[in-house]
């Protein structure tokens, strides 16, 4: 039911392509997931949309399902594959990703993970603002819709991702940040170390077990499979460790999060010295990025699946994604271009509309603009990657 298999290597990098075998189809790696925050991608597109995309599968947030009260009415509609008609598969994040935005992401001002400042000085001073406080017990938040107070253990992690019903779900753990010392990263490393212990006793996995695993073989009775996440901040030595204990824990795949660098440069040196210790029979997820710079460089790493917000973020300010790079459709000088975003491409959007519309509607502040640009941008995505893909299966990447 769930198998990794890695089809082709790179003779001139780790970059490698593969097949992700799931309940509800393969995924041909490496594969981007778009974020759906709430299930659904921003936009104001449906499942729909997003299947015409060529969209492989889709990334959705636990908490935001459990901060809106709608746990127990997706599991009552059959799941979440069932609760949008989305019949592709799905993961789920654990609602780590919280703890950071929500705590010290709030605390200090920013918002991803690296490069919150590119070129300006990366020092931030700490606001008396968090909406979260981490105890050994797990992460107490106040909503940020209506400010009641959420306990988030392991076990509840667990708990709610198996009521959502993802093909993938992914172990709590806590986000490290760029403004973090070494002895809170180890810290909060070794409390992250044993919530994936609690964690896995919930999904009746062996959180003990040492053996390195086969992924051909893990959780075929189950209908869902786990991603175990390595933490470790900026410290090399933290991320070593980490990583060699994920790639001994009972998972089917590795995710690497959290906090990998104040500059590009420092997060490509993470992944050099993070990668090599992960199991090489596992899938590789990288955590939160992914911008036209920085895929193929995170890809010729072995990087084999990655997740961001912010090729669906930009199309709704007005930005698309083409071959010559980011074009912003709110400029004056797209009023009279009657062509389309990318000449060539086959996407719905450049099948019917042109540039000059999508400037007047952007204009006129309607959100039919930030859609028509959200499906060019996957649809983009999408095609890029298959010729990463084909590239690699023929030593040219």
């Amino acid at each position: 039911m769930f198998n990794f298999r890695v089809l082709k290597k790179s003779k001139k990098s780790s970059a490698r392509t593969g097949v992700i075998q799931t309940p509800h189809g393969e995924i041909r790696t490496p594969a981007f997931l778009p974020v759906g925050t709430l299930g659904v991608v921003k936009g104001g597109l449906d499942s729909r949309d997003l299947t015409e995309t060529g969209v492989q599968a889709q990334i959705t947030n636990t908490f935001h399902f459990l901060d809106l009260d709608a746990v127990e009415t997706v599991k009552k509609a059959g799941g979440l594959h069932k609760f949008f008609g989305f019949h592709k598969p799905i993961f789920t994040d654990s609602g780590g990703f919280q703890v950071f935005s929500l705590g010290e992401g709030m605390a200090y001002g920013f918002r991803k993970i690296h490069s919150f400042f590119p070129g300006k000085d990366t020092k931030l001073e700490k606001r008396d603002v968090s909406l979260v406080k981490i105890t050994e017990e797990g992460a107490r938040f106040r909503s940020p819709r209506d400010g009641r107070e959420i306990m988030l253990t392991p076990e509840y992690s667990a708990e709610i991702q198996k009521k959502l019903g993802a093909d993938f779900i992914y172990l709590l753990d806590i986000c490290g940040t760029v403004v973090e010392d070494k002895t809170r990263a180890a810290s909060d490393l070794g409390r992250t170390e044993r919530w994936f212990e609690r964690f896995l006793k919930v999904t009746n996995q062996d959180s003990n077990k040492k053996s390195r695993m086969s992924t051909n073989s893990q959780l075929t009775k189950n209908r869902q499979s786990i991603f175990g996440i390595v933490q470790g901040g900026l410290y090399k030595d933290l991320r070593i460790a980490s990583a060699k204990a994920v790639s001994n824990l009972p998972v089917f795949g590795i995710a690497i999060g959290g906090a990998v660098g104040k500059t590009k440069k420092e997060m490509y040196d993470v992944l050099d010295v993070t990668i090599p210790h992960c199991d090489p029979l596992r899938p590789r997820h990288l955590l939160g990025i992914g911008d036209l710079e920085t895929i193929p460089e995170f890809l010729k790493r072995g990087i084999d699946i990655f997740d961001c917000a912010m090729p669906t973020r930009i199309a709704r300010h007005g930005t698309a994604i083409a071959k010559k790079g980011y074009i912003n459709i709110n400029k004056s000088e797209f009023k009279n271009k009657f062509q389309p975003i990318e000449k060539g491409c086959h996407c719905k959007t450049c099948a019917a509309h042109t540039l000059a519309e999508i400037h007047f509607l952007l204009k006129g502040r309607e959100t039919l603009a930030g859609r028509l640009i959200t499906i060019h941008n996957l649809f983009f995505l999408e095609n890029y990657l298959e010729e990463i893909r084909q590239k690699i299966e023929i030593g040219k990447f």
